[in-house]
């Protein structure tokens, strides 16, 4: 009878690495995978992936289970070999990764099948393509599960990169930031902590240089002020001071 072949490919908003990583997590199947009822890890290989696993398949016409052993080209490529099976006598295929960029990938699926069940032929190979689309399918909407719920990167900050690469090819410059206003209260405090009150305005006007000529005269204005009242304060309290002083020698 020979083997009935059929392949399905799709595009994936998730990196080849998160597909992968899908693809092989066999004992979680049953949740996501449409027509796998169940799965059974029978043996692992050196670095804990699934070297022989049997599964348990809703074949559309019939419930069929087979064993196969797999091997990885990571994370590009699966391919395994048919050990046994129950409603099939024989299968062969691979799982193909192509890395898109900017976080996309293409899956392909290739299945060739030996159903050991009479079937019509028609009937044989429209269940069988039926079930590999909806496999390829079920891998897409998990991988873009599993990607969008990554704390790698939020879907705000992939939108992000995206936007900032396409304008790149585009020779799009993106607007540099606006530097922080100026504090125009640091130049008071800045010249009162160091220096003396007759450098005030100096220091003042100074800090005002930048931000027009009309607010340097004010400044000066404000620190001639200050520094006058000030002085004059200190003036009279050294006066009070020394009367007091030559009232105590008298």
């Amino acid at each position: 009878m020979g083997l009935n072949w059929a392949e399905h490919t799709v595009e994936i908003d998730a990196p080849i690495e998160t597909c992968y990583a899908a693809i092989i997590d066999y004992e979680t199947f049953p949740s996501w995978q449409g027509a796998v009822v169940d799965t059974e890890v029978l043996d692992w290989d050196e670095v804990g992936r699934g070297k022989r696993v049997r599964l348990f398949v809703d074949a559309k016409v019939r419930k069929v289970d087979y064993t196969l052993d797999y091997s990885y080209d990571e994370p590009k490529r699966i391919e395994w070999d048919f050990v046994e099976g129950n409603g099939i006598n024989a299968a062969d295929g691979h799982y193909l990764f192509e890395d898109l960029g900017n976080d996309r990938t293409r899956a392909t699926y290739k299945l060739g099948l030996e159903v050991g069940i009479p079937l019509p032929g028609p009937v044989a190979r429209r269940a069988h393509k039926s079930t590999l689309k909806g496999s390829v399918e079920d891998l897409k909407k998990e991988a873009e599960r599993r990607a969008a719920s990554s704390p790698k990167a939020s879907n705000g900050d992939r939108a992000k990169t995206r936007e900032a690469e396409l304008a790149e090819k585009a020779g799009i410059k993106a607007p540099r930031p606006r530097p922080p206003a100026p504090d125009t209260t640091e130049g008071y405090a800045t010249a009162h902590e160091g220096g003396s009150l007759i450098d005030l305005p100096v220091k003042l006007a100074g800090r005002a240089a930048g931000l027009g000529f009309g607010v340097a005269r004010r400044a000066v204005g404000a620190g001639v002020e200050v520094a006058g009242a000030v002085t004059g304060r200190a003036a009279r309290m050294l006066g009070r001071g020394t009367d007091r002083t030559h009232e105590y020698d008298r």
